[in-house]
């Protein structure tokens, strides 16, 4: 049927113009049919509402990732979808109430809601296969070192991503005389720590044949993502200059901390206390969970969390990580955790200034320690306050390795944006139902990989 359409890109636009075009059709015909006594507008009207309703529809469907079709599981794009049609439904039913000066019928809007989701899951499972069976991943081979924290396992074992490893190289064996007998049959390149010298020389050689590259970030690399190039008389210098929010974003996110927290304790306050009498009734003991936890330039301060493991979890065997199948967490605390309903005290952090809504995760004095102890380059983590959500938490799972984890949070304080703040709150709501973003580590020694 997109045969004309060669390249993924171009089908990616076009399978993802035509889902709009069609979640607009239903739009058009709810407001016609379900909103018949309440409007009356000739087609200009209505020609409004379609190009308002395809603007937020754009927005936020870009905010939420929901055209990425083809690069990622059809689970994860039906999930932004729902977001995507959730946040645009509401948006357009406040918008109609406003312009009747009354409550209009909510029904027309959730019917709807309700055919775009069993629309879209049809048109994404066709589409994402179409895309599989269309424009297979990129073959590449692997270049790894000593320290490649099991990525090539997850480039392997994972369908849906767009690059498949055909060949692994172990850095110390590359002879680089038989370089371009090694890529044969390869697109591109991925590199797993390699370092700077070694980088040169693959590069180059990819440039030269026209090679995908695709690299894992050093912590250096991180630093180098916000800089800012200069021209010295005839030679260019990259300048690093940025270390997270300056003083006015510091005030305008204080701000929206405030403002913000406050919002969803009211909001949440009966999910708050239907946790909080489940907690109580299951075994009798703490409601709340008060831990000491690290934020801004080392600083603690006491997390509050609703408690999910048995009391006095950590008597026994100290400060550890949460593991896969933990025997001490109890029935409600499964529940709570994987719905995130654990950490919506920390609303009440949020609003004393010990944490913000975006932020490196807060982390426990004596894991900080130990983890710094291996990987010193953890303790630039806490220029920036602590956060409830992040970009490793968005992007990341609760079982990532910690120097992904520190890459992650690295590269979020290095291009800091306040619009980015409000994307990843708003994405916050999606890591809700990823299952895998609630995993806990397999082992203790995952804990460094």
């Amino acid at each position: 049927m997109f045969e004309k359409f060669s390249t993924k890109e171009n089908a990616k636009i076009v399978l993802g113009i035509s889902n709009i075009f069609i979640l607009e059709i239903v739009f058009l015909t709810t407001l016609m049919m379900g909103y018949v006594n309440y409007f009356f507008y000739y087609s200009n009207g209505y020609l409004v509402f379609f190009a308002l309703y395809l603007l937020l529809f754009v927005l936020f469907g870009r905010l939420f990732d929901s055209f990425d079709i083809g690069n990622t599981t059809t689970t994860d794009l039906f999930l932004s979808y729902t977001l995507t049609l959730i946040v645009c439904n509401f948006v357009m039913y406040f918008i109609l109430c406003l312009i009747t000066l009354r409550l209009i019928p909510v029904w027309p809007i959730l019917l709807m809601q309700a055919i775009e989701m069993i629309l879209i899951a049809v048109l994404l499972f066709w589409e994402n296969r179409y895309m599989r069976d269309n424009f297979p991943p990129v073959n590449v081979v692997a270049i790894y070192g000593e320290e490649h924290y099991g990525l090539i396992g997850k480039l392997n074992n994972i369908r849906d991503l767009s690059m498949s490893v055909i060949r692994t190289i172990d850095l110390k064996d590359l002879d680089y005389d038989k370089f371009d007998e090694l890529l044969d049959g390869a697109d591109g390149v991925v590199t797993l720590d390699v370092h700077h010298e070694n980088k040169k020389k693959i590069f180059k050689t990819c440039y030269e044949k026209h090679l995908l590259v695709y690299d894992v970030p050093s912590i250096t690399d991180m630093f180098l993502a916000s800089s800012e190039i200069l021209h010295i008389v005839d030679s260019p210098i990259l300048k690093i200059n940025k270390y997270g929010p300056g003083e006015f974003e510091n005030i305008v996110k204080r701000t929206i901390d405030i403002i913000g927290s406050l919002i969803l304790i009211i909001l949440t306050s009966p999910i708050m206390l239907g946790v909080a009498i489940a907690i109580k009734l299951q075994d009798g003991g703490d409601i709340l969970y008060k831990q000491t936890r690290l934020t801004k330039n080392e600083k603690e301060f006491k997390i509050l969390k609703f408690r999910s493991m048995i009391m006095n979890a950590e008597k026994n065997t100290g400060a550890i990580l949460a593991k896969e199948n933990d025997n001490r967490i109890t029935p409600v605390g499964k529940f709570i955790r994987k719905t995130r309903f654990d950490e919506l005290p920390q609303l009440f952090n949020i609003l004393k200034g010990d944490m913000s809504f975006v932020g490196p995760r807060p982390e426990r004095p004596e894991i900080y320690d130990e983890i710094c102890e291996t990987m010193p380059e953890f303790r630039f983590r806490l220029v920036v306050k602590a956060g409830l959500t992040g970009y490793a938490q968005i992007y990341g799972k609760y079982n990532t390795s910690l120097r992904d984890k520190l890459l992650l949070d690295l590269y979020y304080i290095e291009n800091y944006s306040l619009v980015d703040d409000i994307k990843f709150i708003l994405l916050t709501l999606k890591i809700v139902f990823n299952k895998e973003a609630t995993e806990g580590v397999a082992d203790e020694q995952k804990r460094f990989n």
